[in-house]
């Protein structure tokens, strides 16, 4: 029987502990200082004491960087003999196999990675009777080791297949960091040019964590690591970890017994890496360059695909560069290889947004659709936050419904909208004016796949078909946050006043009850005009409800004009004029027609660049003095919120209004009708 001494040689994994066991020193140092060390010595007086969910909750999961580190030195550094010649033809003269050799420097590599890990955490379970500010059970500390290792062993096996297959170091090291975060770039980067030129992507769907395929941090090797004190590995994922490590251990040995003993110091030692290489170089550079040269010029398609050109060639030269370790890389040879690589680059680039398959077009029927969901706010209907303030992750299974009435009325908003667009009257990237709204849709089918699509539309040209959506019971649930808001414990209400006006705090148990319960019933009484127009206009006053159990949880609204019952309940509780905006508050009021084609250009360096815009309108037009208590009264009434970078049009916007409020603020807003009283 072969002894499994015989896979192994003893004297090389001494040699390697000697030369590179500093790295084990270290990372055992560091570990002892951000989890032991701060359990004993770190000073928290005055705080409570903490129940951690994990070991690596202490110090805000930075113990969790190591493992990007240490794991990454070990693999470099035992394995850096196969990038200088004198070594590795030292190391495979050996009278050994070099399977042999690559399990000894393996073995040699998980010392240095999980002889540290399994030290701390049997110092942590010994202290625990003296870490007097942290509770933990010794479950947590065995689920430490294991997660440590594991993850410890995958950094390394992936580290290890790199040095096997580059012939530098430094290019290794590039590398292996660069593969562990490209599912990062490349989704993000992909995300932004696909959102350019696909008629109803969302973007945010898939970079804010709300997939139900995958999310950008655990796609991330390097992300997902690092953040992992925000959500634990499950054991399924861990799993997945372990046979990675593996797959690329397999997958090193089959190469290292292939490498040539010649490759030391080539850049690449593979040449069928080679292509992979170049087009990943390629399209980094490529969507960078795009997405910096559209930003340039307000996301202009040109742009982005000159910057695309532009990008991927300087990729191409870079890569020739390296590979070649000239700059003197100009030839015909290279110049034939780079227009085939740019023509498979524009490829790669021009399928994801090509439609194919009918993505632009696909809308659902009714008969295959399990549950809908329809959002004027994005996912914020979503938003809940730990009490570290960092936002969780949300099913959004839980936010569709199944009323057949809703589903249909979505489904023909949706129709509406692709039907505008094969027509050419809607647009993947619409002007936003205060008459604009983006437009969530999603799907659940009940082949199980999920459809998501967002759309950016002017409002009062689809009123037709939001009406109904937006009239709903379950949309004013939704968008508003109901459930929450009746079921959160509310110790206090603020209701501050706009422009720093009056601030009222209400702490009586009964009046937050009815306080409450009028505004639920305001938000579920409110039609479709009062919604619309709550969005463009200034609130009575601001309210928030302090959630008793976790103040990143409060709830932010908006005592609005329309809300009459509402107000009828603050002035009948003496609360109303003493937060709410008055002709008292005003010194003075002026009015001015918005001209249009008056060719004013924004100074992006101006202190008030919309009271400027105002007063140009001024001197153009002329302005009205408004004295009459009821004319004010009558603006405050019917004022619309104007911003001169959100738009300055004159047909959405005819008359224009300067507020001079007693503190010496002024506010520009925006008129649809001239006061009849100043005609």
């Amino acid at each position: 029987m072969t002894s499994i001494r015989s896979y192994f040689n003893k004297a090389i994994i001494r040699q390697d502990l000697k030369q590179y066991g500093w790295i084990g020193i270290l990372y055992l140092l560091a570990l002892l200082f951000f989890i032991p060390f701060l359990m004993l010595f770190e000073v928290r007086e005055g705080q409570p004491v903490q129940q951690l969910n994990s070991l690596y909750d202490i110090a805000n999961g930075i113990s969790l960087v190591l493992l990007l580190i240490f794991p990454v030195l070990a693999g470099t550094f035992i394995f850096r003999y196969l990038h200088a010649k004198a070594p590795s033809d030292l190391y495979h003269g050996l009278p050994i196999t070099r399977s042999q050799l690559l399990t000894s420097h393996l073995c040699s590599a998980l010392v240095l990675i999980t002889v540290p890990v399994w030290i701390t955490a049997i110092l942590t379970a010994l202290i625990r009777p003296y870490a007097d500010y942290y509770v933990y059970d010794l479950t947590m500390v065995w689920e430490f080791g294991i997660i440590y290792t594991i993850l410890g062993l995958f950094v390394c096996a992936f580290t290890i297949l790199m040095a096997i297959c580059f012939g530098q170091t430094l290019i290794q090291m590039v590398i292996t960091y660069g593969l562990l975060f490209t599912p990062a770039w490349l989704m993000v980067l992909g995300i932004a040019h696909i959102r350019q030129f696909l008629f109803g992507f969302h973007d945010n769907y898939f970079e804010n964590g709300y997939s139900n395929l995958f999310t950008l941090e655990k796609v991330t090797p390097l992300l997902r690591i690092a953040g992992a004190s925000r959500e634990p590995f499950g054991w399924f994922e861990l799993t997945m970890y372990l046979v990675l490590a593996f797959f690329f251990l397999g997958v090193g040995y089959f190469l290292y017994r292939k490498r040539d003993g010649a490759a030391a110091s080539q850049t690449i030692v593979y040449r069928f890496l080679t292509p992979l290489f170049i087009i990943l170089v390629m399209l980094f550079c490529s969507l960078v360059g795009g997405i910096y040269m559209s930003g340039m010029r307000d996301n202009s398609r040109i742009m982005m695909m000159i910057g695309y050109i532009l990008g991927g060639g300087l990729g191409y030269l870079v890569v020739q560069m390296v590979l070649h370790r000239t700059w003197l890389v100009f030839s015909r040879k290279v110049l034939v290889h780079g227009v085939i690589y740019m023509i498979t680059l524009a490829a790669i680039l021009y399928v994801p947004v090509s439609g194919i398959g009918g993505y632009e077009s696909r809308v659902p029927e009714q008969a295959d659709v399990k549950s809908v969901l329809y959002s004027d706010s994005d996912f914020s209907f979503a938003n809940q936050y730990d009490d570290y303030g960092q936002r969780k992750n949300i099913n959004l299974s839980s936010y569709f419904t199944e009323d057949e009435e809703y589903t249909a009325a979505v489904i023909k908003l949706h129709q509406t909208l692709v039907s505008k667009y094969k027509e050419g009257e809607l647009t993947e990237n619409e002007e936003y004016t205060s008459d604009t709204i983006d437009v969530t849709i999603g799907y659940e089918l009940k082949n199980g796949h999920r459809v998501i699509r967002k759309y950016r539309v002017t409002a009062s040209e689809f009123e037709g078909s939001l009406k109904p959506i937006m009239e709903s019971a379950y949309y004013k649930e939704l968008t508003y946050k109901i459930k929450e808001l009746n079921e959160d414990p509310t110790s206090r209400i603020i209701l501050d006043g706009p422009y720093g006006g009056g601030r009222i705090e209400i702490t009586d148990a009964n009046e937050i009850k009815e306080l409450k319960a009028l505004y639920i019933q305001e938000l579920m009484n409110a039609s479709y005009e009062d919604q619309r127009k709550a969005r463009n206009q200034m609130a009575w006053s601001y309210i928030e409800f302090y959630n008793v159990g976790n103040r990143n949880n409060n709830y932010y609204g908006s005592w609005n004009k329309s809300f009459t019952e509402l107000g009828a309940w603050l002035e009948e509780k003496g609360y109303a004029d003493q937060i709410r905006m008055t002709p008292a508050d005003i010194t003075s009021m002026t009015i001015t027609r918005n001209v249009a084609n008056t060719g004013f250009v924004v100074d992006l360096n101006a202190e008030n660049p919309t009271l400027d815009y105002y007063q140009f309108m001024a001197k153009l037009a002329g302005e009205t003095r408004v004295m009459k208590e009821e004319d004010k009264e009558n603006i405050i009434l019917n004022q619309k919120d104007f911003n001169v970078y959100g738009e300055y049009n004159e047909e959405n916007n005819p008359y224009l209004v300067k507020v001079t409020l007693n503190d010496g603020e002024s506010v520009i807003w925006s008129l649809e009708d001239f006061p009849e009283g100043l005609q």
